[in-house]
């Protein structure tokens, strides 16, 4: 933190020194680009004070020490080794006594140890299994496909296969992937190989785009594409508009995050095929799918009366045509004779159903999938359907693939470790393509800011070795866990991608009032930072103009001026007193002083907790937020400082959604669900604590008595590491949003 704030100065050339605590590197002080100092030398540049913690190095560099020229032992400081014959500072003192630094990172070394496929076998284009998943094409299939063991390699060659070899028409073979990319990387692959003609004519895509195709072919009246509600502000929109909840005052007075909610769960319940009278008859088990239980027959009759419909409507009504329509069923069965779906672990009922319909009575039918990567249970995803695929088709052969071509081999042994641990996955054998180990480290860190820090000196070591910025991803659980990243990047000046998931954190309501409280603490007469806090000081909109008028008639500072207002009762005024003495004192404070004083003396903790008594969020996301602040606040000196860094941060929030650097030039930063199907060299997973991974709402689960959620945490970070071709670095803060955090269980279960 010292050197953050340039109070670590290099004693040679007085240079502000920044701390480099990477993770695959031990830490140094170096100096800015561009110094040039005549004591550092090219063979001495990473010897600079050696340090294992920051706090450690702030308290020592605090201590005025130095060491004579003939000395020619190293001198330690607390837990810095100081250079041989270098001084530093004037007159010696003794070292402080401080405790033993903890351990700056770790190998981490998985608990099951990973066979390597044999090299006889390396140099052959398909492995035992894949070749007869390419050859078995008659009847039910199940391929039981690992992370990164050549699955679009498999599925390629299975419909090259069936077209060169069974002479199959491309019309005749549907292949259903989870995005329109991978359907179009197989028709690129098949392209290769046959004429572009055969490639173009296979059917394949996604669920929503085969399904719509064929409800336009056959209903095009009724499915209008300009009449899609694609977003949920248009969803939202429709029934503010429509007029369809007058009567329903508890509705009209819901909030829009609440609202939108609701949606999510009427289009789970939508995938599950569960219908608005069906819902009806369900007990809502929290206040969410209560409101969701009456929302849902008054969304649907909206669209109905308005002729919408959303992407849950596609599903339903492809399967309900073809139901409804058995001669139109039937030339369909006939026409589509081999069927293969991709990603089958994340399918719905609604899906699997319509899958079923199509693909009788042959039953051609090819899945494949990973139960161990089945992470969308939110969307009405189930991997009840893998693991239950031979008890539908008791006929199916299972076929394995069992190698790992992606990944080095303690990265394999770590997800490998992880993932056993569950109780309703398919049991697999695993072998590992590569002969080298890979870099599987822990490392942990004062809090959520050093995490950040630590990881942005390994991005930049990485790139001076000469690593594309484009091989690299940090991969979260919650966006939460992105923000100081994205900070750390940008002050780095290292590009990255990063989809904006939700609204920006200096933009939410609560961050937006501590910042005003900052704001007036500088200026007691800015009118537009009180005009926003009104609220929190129980003052009714409608007295803005009285405050205003008053300081003006007065010409004093506006905040001064609200003790004093007649319109309030003696309590308010003593509360409006002590705010702008609060206030006052804060002038003089560090930022995070200021904000601690805010929120305890000030009371704004006390209004943000009864604001959200009534809201079943399963934790205080205002309270993290406000911790956050604190975090972000404790880098800066002065509350200035402090705001002209958010200011800063939040002009360059508005560039990270606009520019688009080329792939192989920016650092991915995205969730573990996005991330999904990606790979990259060396992958970055900050936040591994209880809390996080496994998050909040999953605890709270498990002390209900119930393990699915959990296992679905578990293959959410299967899923991450296998992410990783060659080194996987797992961050661990003792402390997250100003509380003391516990490793996530998930450690233990996978490494040592």
């Amino acid at each position: 933190m010292a050197a953050q704030q340039g109070k670590v100065r290099c004693p040679a050339c007085s240079s502000a020194l920044s701390l480099k605590a990477g993770i695959s590197f031990e830490p140094f002080f170096a100096h800015p680009p561009g110094v040039d100092c005549p004591a550092e030398s090219a063979d001495s540049a990473t010897e600079w004070l050696p340090a294992v913690e920051q706090t450690a190095a702030a308290s020592a560099l605090e201590e005025t020490v130095h060491t004579t020229p003939d000395e020619d032992e190293e001198k330690t400081i607390g837990s810095f080794r100081l250079p041989k014959k270098r001084t530093i500072g004037g007159t010696e003192t003794p070292p402080p006594s401080v405790p033993k630094p903890p351990v700056y990172r770790k190998r981490l070394t998985p608990k099951k140890t990973i066979q390597q496929m044999a090299r006889s076998r390396q140099d052959v284009r398909l492995h035992p299994n894949q070749e007869k998943a390419v050859h078995t094409t008659d009847g039910p299939v199940l391929i039981l496909a690992g992370a990164g063991s050549g699955k679009t390699r498999v599925m390629t060659a299975r419909t090259i296969h069936l077209i060169q070899d069974h002479g199959v028409d491309p019309r005749q073979i549907m292949v259903v992937t989870f995005t329109t990319k991978a359907a179009d990387e197989i028709r690129q692959r098949i392209s290769r190989e046959l004429p572009a003609r055969q490639a173009r004519e296979l059917v394949a895509g996604t669920f929503h785009s085969i399904f719509y195709r064929m409800l336009l072919h056959h209903q095009p009246e009724r499915w209008n594409p300009q009449r899609l509600l694609k977003k949920d502000w248009q969803k939202w929109r429709l029934l503010r508009e429509s007029g369809i909840l007058l009567g329903h005052d508890d509705l009209l007075a819901l909030k829009e995050n609440e609202m939108l909610e609701a949606l999510s769960i009427i289009s789970r319940w939508k995938n599950e095929y569960i219908l608005p009278h069906e819902a009806g008859n369900r007990e809502g088990v929290n206040d969410d799918e209560r409101l969701a239980w009456q929302l849902y027959p008054l969304y649907e009759s909206a669209k109905q009366k308005h002729n919408w419909f959303d992407f849950d409507d596609m599903l339903i009504g492809c399967y309900e045509m073809m139901r409804e329509q058995p001669e139109l069923l039937t030339r369909y069965q006939q026409r589509l004779t081999h069927v293969m779906i991709d990603e089958f672990q994340d399918i719905n009922k609604i899906q699997y159903e319509m899958v079923k319909l199509l693909a009788a009575p042959q039953n051609n039918l090819c899945v494949i999938g990973d139960d161990d990567q089945s992470i969308y249970g939110f969307r009405g995803s189930d991997p009840h359907y893998i693991l239950g695929f031979t008890s539908d088709f008791p006929q199916a052969k299972s076929i394995t693939l069992e190698v790992n071509y992606r990944s080095h081999t303690s990265i394999v042994g770590l997800s490998y470790s992880l993932i056993g641990h569950n109780r309703s996955r398919w049991e697999k054998e695993c072998l590992t393509f590569h002969h080298e180990e890979g870099e599987t480290y822990l490392f942990e860190t004062e809090d959520e800011e050093e995490q950040a820090s630590r990881i942005v000196d390994e991005i930049l070591h990485r790139k001076e070795q000469g690593v594309s910025l484009g091989d690299c991803a940090i991969l979260f659980r919650t966006n939460e866990s992105a923000r100081p990243i994205l900070e750390r990047m940008s002050e780095a000046g290292i590009p990255f991608h990063y989809s904006q998931e939700e609204e920006s954190f200096y933009q939410r309501q609560t961050v937006r009032w501590t910042l005003h409280y900052l704001r007036l603490a500088l200026n007691p007469d800015d009118t537009d930072a009180l005009k926003e806090i009104l609220p929190t000081l129980y003052i009714s909109a409608d007295l803005w103009n009285v405050v205003r008028s008053q300081a003006i008639l007065e010409d004093e500072p506006i905040l001064h001026t609200l003790p004093r207002l007649p319109q309030f009762k003696p309590y308010q005024r003593k509360h409006l007193q002590a705010i702008a003495d609060i206030l006052a004192d804060c002038r003089h404070a560090t930022p995070a002083q200021a904000l601690e004083l805010i929120y305890e003396d000030g009371k704004l903790r006390d209004y943000l907790r009864k604001r959200a008594k009534e809201r079943e969020n399963g934790r205080e996301r205002w309270s993290d937020e406000l911790q956050q602040l604190v975090s972000a606040a404790k880098r800066h000196a002065t509350i200035s400082d402090f705001l002209l860094y958010i200011d800063k941060m939040s002009q360059q929030e508005k560039e990270w959604r606009t520019n688009r650097p080329l792939p192989d030039e920016a650092v991915s930063i995205l969730s573990i669900h996005r991330a999904k199907g990606l790979e990259y060299d060396h992958v970055f997973l900050p936040d591994l604590v209880e809390g996080a991974l496994p998050h909040e709402y999953t605890l709270d689960e498990l002390r209900k008595g119930s393990q699915a959620a959990l296992e679905e945490e578990r293959r959410l970070l299967y899923v991450a590491i296998t992410r990783a071709r060659l080194s996987l670095s797992i961050g661990i803060p003792r402390e997250r949003f100003g509380r003391k955090t516990r490793p996530s269980r998930f450690i233990a279960e996978m490494g040592r």
